[in-house]
């Protein structure tokens, strides 16, 4: 079993494999998603996706097994997401924030240039960053113009996409993914946790419309809460019209009723923010650490040739077992945005394992998603074997009921006391790494909550709280158990390389700085070499020092 840190990370980035073709959705949205317990609604509760951010999946926060969302990136590339909707603008907190402001939403991928969304991997105007334009004769290649396309993508007029993964070229160039669906396996289909009723990915956990299965209206006096019609909603639920949520995890409804996340954004303890590990830079959440476009800080673009390696622009090349995909050097072994080859992303909850898309651990792929035939009503089993809505799954098998110590969640038999996704309630979700133990959202051991909204970091690792929360690591440097060093290719000018310390910004002094000697114009050939033309090429400054 993944471990739940694992997961929120993967379902983070999930939110950015929903990518759609319009700039906001009518669709229900929810919560990210749990472990391995089943899901309602023809998928489970997968660790669903970056890089990637609870998924957009499942409605009211989702109950039992939804938001597993697609796979993100956990070292992909930069640049998706974007900024706050409802409300909620993204702010900079290291591992996650969130702020105040209004910025219309884009979905999935997009991010807003001006007042349009587009997907700046892909965008031949927009080619990872907004305002930026392909020459003629090229495309967008991974955010990067170029004048061909990378690993296995396919031309499709400007732009180099992914036919297994893109919701606007599914299967085919032009081909559209609508009514709420992702794009998995090159077919439309509806992400874990919600079921396609007439063309349109909803949650019959929440949907008064579709309460427990398509076509099941509530009353007027009733609410949907856990696939049932009731007179009210359970605890630690709260109604939203006739649904039934949890808005401490409900990217629809975070904190509040109606305040939506959008633009890379997932709703963390009540609050809209980018997900752990990524930066607000204008209207997207990047990694700051391996953004071509945002090295080391918003705005900071590497040039031609260069690649963005901890937070510093090199022209060493990429770390040892990594390879380049649009400026961003990743680990085509294990990174399910670049499985395998550059840009072929694992969608439907699998994740890249050895360079290929699969399933995590305990889950099986039915119609491109991850999900647990041993709880999944309309999986049980077996793929495409679904229980009456008279019956439960429990042990592969459908039954009228759930055996002692399991609970019905919309038709799945889970433990409250575990499952991530109906932690202590059907419906309650965890997020920001947290854990479900005994009916209750926690870190897991080791980890501490730093940012707002709080997300759960291993301080050992993360660069940006390294050591303590908002202790970043400088460009170029990296946390390793607990303290900043420089990165390969790299030389610590000031200090020692295990002084690479905080940011100014973040409270602490920079006591060092992770430098390219061979082309840094401060550092020229040796720390302290300025040269004054302003120009260093191979160590050497070509207008004198």
């Amino acid at each position: 079993m993944k471990s739940a840190r694992t997961i929120t990370l993967l379902l983070t980035l999930g939110a950015l494999a929903l990518a759609q073709t319009q700039c906001s959705s009518d669709e229900e949205g929810g919560g990210s998603g749990g472990k391995k317990d089943a899901g309602p609604d023809g998928a489970g509760g997968s660790t669903g996706g970056s890089g990637g951010s609870g998924g957009t999946a499942g409605s009211g926060g989702g109950t039992a097994g939804s938001g597993g969302g697609t796979a993100g990136s956990g070292g992909g590339t930069a640049g998706s997401g974007g900024g706050g909707t409802g409300g909620s603008d993204a702010g900079d907190a290291g591992d996650g924030a969130a702020g105040d402001g209004g910025v219309p939403t884009c979905s999935g991928a997009e991010v807003l240039c001006g007042s349009t969304c587009v997907n700046l991997q892909t965008s031949a105007t927009n080619c990872g960053a907004c305002g930026t334009a392909c020459a003629s004769g090229q495309v967008c290649d991974l955010g990067v113009c170029s004048t061909v396309c990378s690993g296995q993508l396919t031309k499709c007029g400007t732009s180099c996409v992914d036919l297994g993964s893109d919701s606007a070229n599914c299967g085919a160039c032009g081909t559209a993914c609508g009514g709420g669906k992702i794009c998995s396996n090159s077919a439309c289909v509806c992400a874990a946790g919600q079921t396609d009723c007439s063309g349109t990915c909803v949650s019959t956990a929440s949907d008064a419309k579709n309460c427990g299965a398509c076509g099941t209206v509530c009353g007027a006096n009733q609410v949907c809460s856990a696939g049932t019609c009731t007179a009210g909603c359970a605890t630690n639920l709260t109604m939203c019209g006739q649904s039934c949520v949890d808005t401490s995890s409900d990217s629809k409804n975070c904190g509040t009723c109606g305040t939506q996340c959008g633009n890379g954004l997932t709703c963390i303890a009540g609050k809209c923010g980018c997900p752990a590990g990524t930066t607000a830079c204008g209207n997207q959440c990047v990694d700051t650490q391996i953004s071509f476009q945002n090295c080391g800080a918003c705005g900071t673009a590497c040039g031609a040739g260069q690649a963005c390696v901890n937070g510093a622009c090199t022209s060493q090349g990429c770390p040892t077992q990594q390879v380049q995909c649009g400026g961003t050097c990743v680990k085509l072994t294990v990174d399910p945005a670049n499985c395998g080859s550059c840009g072929n992303a694992c969608t439907g909850g699998q994740e890249c394992k050895a360079g290929t898309c699969a399933c995590p651990g305990g889950l099986t792929l039915c119609n491109g998603v991850c999900v647990d035939l041993t709880t999944n009503p309309a999986n049980c089993g077996a793929c495409a074997t679904a229980c009456t809505t008279a019956q439960v799954c429990t042990g592969s098998a459908c039954a009228a009921s759930c055996p002692t110590g399991a609970t019905d969640c919309n038709g799945a038999c889970v433990d409250l006391q575990t499952n991530e996704a109906n932690c202590g309630t059907c419906g309650v979700t965890c997020t920001g790494g947290r854990e479900c133990t005994a009916g209750k959202c926690a870190c897991p051991s080791g980890d501490i909550e730093c940012g707002s909204p709080a997300v759960c970091v291993n301080v050992q690792k993360s660069n940006a709280n390294c050591g303590a929360c908002n202790n970043k690591c400088g460009p170029g440097g990296s946390c390793n158990a607990g303290v900043c060093t420089c990165g390969t290719g790299l030389s610590a000018c000031g200090g020692t390389s295990g002084d690479a310390g905080t940011d100014a910004g973040d409270g602490g002094s920079s006591v060092v700085k992770c430098v390219d000697l061979k082309t840094d114009p401060q550092n020229c050939g040796a720390c302290g070499t300025v040269c004054e033309g302003g120009t260093c090429s191979a160590s050497a400054c070509t207008s004198g020092a």
